[in-house]
């Protein structure tokens, strides 16, 4: 049976990645009925001395034993790989949470900033066709040495 822990894991998993609560449930279900028939199943571990005495079923015994070892082995490591993505969910779920927030608040600036640009380049252009800035004749510089 699926403890209470296992039952939390995924249910944060899901909800980390916005899963809707039906399904939630109905994984959540799903997993912890299908669990209660592997209450208290355990693999029998297999002794050498089950395939007969002789070398080859002493061999097959120990293959056995090694088999049923590695396969222990990979079902805890799937559990911590489990347990490992549900913390990484979470810190991705804590990261994006205030994404819209963050970039609202940059977009905003960034358009005040764009409308401060523009305010400042409809100034410049509106000083120059004032009536103040000359006739719009072109003339040349005083030359160098004229002693002015």
């Amino acid at each position: 049976m699926l403890t209470a822990a296992d039952v939390g894991l995924v249910t944060n998993v899901m909800k980390g990645i916005n899963a809707p609560e039906s399904l939630i449930q109905r994984i959540t279900a799903l997993l912890t009925s299908n669990s209660d028939g592997l209450v208290g199943t355990e693999v029998m571990p297999v002794g050498t001395g089950h395939f007969g005495g002789s070398t080859t079923g002493h061999r097959l015994g120990v293959n056995a034993q090694m088999a049923h070892q590695e396969a222990v082995d990979e079902f805890r490591k799937l559990a911590d790989s489990l347990r490992t993505y549900s913390d990484a969910i979470k810190l991705w779920a804590d990261e994006v949470r205030d994404v819209d927030g963050s970039t609202n608040a940059e977009m905003t600036m960034r358009a005040a900033a764009l409308a401060q640009v523009t305010d400042h380049i409809d100034q410049a252009r509106d000083q120059s066709s004032s009536t103040t800035m000359g006739d719009g004749q072109y003339t040349e510089p005083p030359a160098a040495g004229d002693g002015a």
